[in-house]
């Protein structure tokens, strides 16, 4: 390498490098800020997930002369999960026989459904006829529910 060249090097090193322009620093309240925001984001996401999971409740079922009662069933539906052609699709269903004169005055059960409008049809089936309510319910915060049952 000749003195020429090694005095090109030499020269070249001592020149700065361009920098690219350093970014302007964002104000300290936003570097707090932010973290705030990460966790009522997740928060948020969070409650409409968890919304929409299964809870399990408490029916009771109190029968009118229950001594008559020979079978009960009880079917939920979900009105928003069918459409008019097919019907409302059922999503739980529970049934009871009893011989003549044995129903209890009272039947519970438990069902886990996430809240939200249902419809709920209960069959009863008597020693001298057979009877069918059906009511719409709306599932949200109680965790035990009773319905009368004629």
């Amino acid at each position: 390498m000749s003195a020429s060249d090694q005095e090109a090097l030499d020269h070249e090193q001592d020149e700065p490098d361009e920098q690219p322009d350093e970014p302007a620093r964002r104000p300290s309240w936003t570097r707090r800020l932010a973290p705030m925001i990460l966790v009522a984001g997740a928060l948020f996401a969070g409650s409409v997930l968890f919304k929409g999971l299964p809870e399990e409740r408490e029916i009771e079922l109190r029968l009118d002369d229950a001594a008559t009662v020979v079978q009960l069933d009880m079917t939920w539906t979900d009105p928003s999960s069918g459409d008019s052609a097919t019907g409302d699709a059922p999503v739980h269903g529970s049934s009871w026989h009893f011989a003549a004169g044995t129903a209890p005055k009272a039947v519970l059960t438990k069902v886990r459904l996430p809240d939200g409008l249902y419809r709920l049809e209960i069959a009863v089936a008597r020693t001298g006829g057979r009877d069918v309510t059906s009511r719409s319910v709306t599932l949200g915060d109680a965790s035990r529910i009773t319905f009368p049952v004629r």
